[in-house]
C-alpha cells in the first residue's frame, strides 16, 4: 500500500476517534443539568433503618403537613430516600404507618418525625441532606399554626405526669403574658415518647409557658394540663439561648 494511502487512513481513523469522543462525553463530565433534590436517612430511636417509611414534601405548610403531599419518596431497605425536586423551599415530614399505607390520617401506633428545620432549601444542581429520627406519639398531631420547628432562642424541658411518666403527644404553648385562654403566640411540636420538648420563640424576653394535650380553646375537664412552676409560670430568655426549665408536671384539668 502506498505511503500516502496509509497516511490518509491513519488521519481518517484519528478524526473518527475524536468525533466519537466528542459526541460521547464521560458520564462524570460536569453539567448544568445535574440532579437536584433532597436525600438522607430515616431511622428509629435505636438508629435502625426504617424501610417502608415515607418522606413527604409540601410546597407550603398551610395543610399542617397533613393530607396529600406534593411529593413523596419511599425509604429503601438501607434507610435511605431521595426526593427528586427542582430548586425551591420544601416543608418535610417523615412517617411510618403501622398499617403500611402511604396515605391516610396519622393514627395511634404510627411514627413520624420532622427534620432539624423546615423549610428545607434545594439549590439548582445540588442535593440537600435531611435526616429523620422517627418517634411515636400517643395522639397523632403534627403541626398547628404558630408551631416553630427550628431556631436559636427558646426553652427545653420535660413533660411528665404526676406519676413521673412522659406525656407523649403533648405540646408546650407560650404567650408573653400568663393568659392561656387565648391563641398561643408560639407552640412546640408534639413531644415524643421520652416527653422532652423544645419550644422555639421568635424573640428574646419574658415568656409564660403551659403544657397540654390540645393547643386551642379552654382546657377540657380531665385533659392533662400543666403550668411552669414559679411566679406567673414565666421565664426569661436571651437571644441565642435555649433555657432548660426542668419539668412541667401535667395533671387532669379541673374547672
Amino acid at each position: 500500500m502506498p505511503r500516502w494511502t496509509e497516511f490518509v487512513l491513519c488521519l481518517f481513523s484519528c478524526l473518527l476517534l475524536q468525533a466519537c469522543q466528542t459526541t460521547s462525553p464521560s458520564p462524570y463530565q460536569s453539567s448544568e443539568e445535574q440532579a437536584s433534590g433532597i436525600a438522607g436517612s430515616v431511622v428509629n430511636r435505636q438508629a435502625t433503618p426504617v424501610p417502608g417509611a415515607f418522606v413527604y414534601a409540601y410546597r407550603n405548610p398551610r395543610s399542617n403537613l397533613r393530607g396529600p403531599a406534593d411529593f413523596e419518596a419511599m425509604v429503601d431497605d438501607t434507610g435511605r430516600y431521595f426526593l427528586d425536586l427542582v430548586e425551591g423551599n420544601y416543608h418535610l415530614v417523615a412517617r411510618w404507618r403501622k398499617g403500611g399505607a402511604d396515605v391516610g390520617p396519622p393514627r395511634a401506633g404510627d411514627f413520624w418525625a420532622l427534620p432539624d428545620h423546615n423549610p428545607v432549601t434545594v439549590n439548582r444542581g445540588s442535593i440537600t441532606h435531611a435526616d429523620f429520627v422517627l418517634q411515636g406519639i400517643a395522639q397523632p398531631r403534627l403541626l398547628r399554626e404558630g408551631t416553630r420547628t427550628s431556631g436559636e432562642t427558646g426553652f427545653t424541658g420535660l413533660l411528665l405526669t404526676a406519676g413521673g411518666r412522659p406525656v407523649a403527644g403533648a405540646f408546650v404553648i407560650a404567650n408573653a403574658e400568663p393568659d392561656f385562654q387565648h391563641m398561643p403566640e408560639t407552640t412546640s411540636p408534639a413531644v415524643g415518647e421520652d416527653g422532652r420538648f423544645t419550644l422555639y420563640v421568635d424573640r428574646p424576653g419574658r415568656w409564660c409557658l403551659a403544657a397540654r394535650i390540645r393547643t386551642r380553646g379552654q382546657p377540657a375537664q380531665g385533659e392533662l394540663y400543666g403550668l411552669l412552676e414559679g411566679e406567673n409560670s414565666c421565664r426569661s430568655v436571651q437571644t441565642g439561648e435555649i433555657v432548660d426549665i426542668g419539668t412541667i408536671t401535667l395533671h387532669p384539668y379541673r374547672r
